[in-house]
């Protein structure tokens, strides 16, 4: 009998709180922005010298991992992954700098 209604309870919390739940409507998420230094917008023209620099990269990532793909040799494999990590390497280190000058707001 005990349990009978400790089990009651429980259900009835359980209840309870789903119906609290899901009347609260989900925050809005903020829109992305790119931000230049500082928090500042960024201007269309630097804006789209940063993504074609972006493409660049992920054009050369996708190159590089069909040439892996298609490569038999295990040698020459394993040279295109080694180049393959030192430019997500290069990439990891850019955008580490890139934060680090990039003061955010507290």
């Amino acid at each position: 009998m005990k349990n009978l209604f400790g089990l009651i309870a429980v259900l009835a919390l359980v209840a309870f709180n789903q119906a609290s739940f899901a009347e609260e409507p989900p925050a809005p998420k903020p829109a992305m922005k790119m931000e230049g230094s500082m928090g500042a917008p960024m201007d269309h023209a630097k804006m789209l010298e940063h993504m074609k620099m972006e493409q660049e990269h992920m054009l050369k990532m996708h190159d590089l991992s069909n040439k892996i793909l298609t490569e038999t040799d295990p040698k020459k494999q394993q040279e295109l992954k080694d180049q393959q990590l030192k430019l997500m390497e290069e990439q990891h280190e850019h955008k580490m700098k890139m934060m680090k000058n990039h003061k955010m707001p507290m």
